[in-house]
């Protein structure tokens, strides 16, 4: 993810990445990583949940991973429903995509996005 978008993240929710570590992935999946952490960090301020604190935040097999410490059954679920959704949005640019292969490699891409040898994944 670029630097600016990052560092908002950041910005926005200091106890959810406490040290800032910088999320690996592309710039497609900002807005449902704001939203995954607004939510997560509503539910800790208003329902006496447990801080969620990010340890690593990634793309893998062309889903986002997010890894993290405390939260609480409910957190876990939103985690859980952000990560599947991220293999519906490109990871490029946000809008409805895909996840394909290409070669070895998973991602998650858009028609405008998706290399020209790719083909659509195997559900997992």
């Amino acid at each position: 993810m670029n630097k600016e978008l990052d560092d908002q993240l950041c910005q926005r929710y200091p106890k959810i990445f406490d040290d800032c570590r910088r999320t690996m992935c592309n710039d497609g999946w900002f807005d449902l990583l704001d939203v995954l952490c607004e939510r997560l960090q509503f539910w800790t301020d208003h329902n006496r949940a447990p801080q969620v604190v990010v340890s690593q935040v990634k793309e893998k097999w062309g889903e986002l991973s997010f890894y993290g410490q405390g939260g609480n059954q409910e957190q876990d679920g939103m985690i859980t429903m952000a990560e599947g959704m991220s293999a519906r949005i490109c990871e490029h640019c946000g809008k409805p995509g895909t996840t394909l292969v290409s070669g070895e490699i998973y991602l998650t891409r858009c028609q405008e996005h998706a290399p020209s040898r790719g083909s659509v994944a195997a559900e997992q």
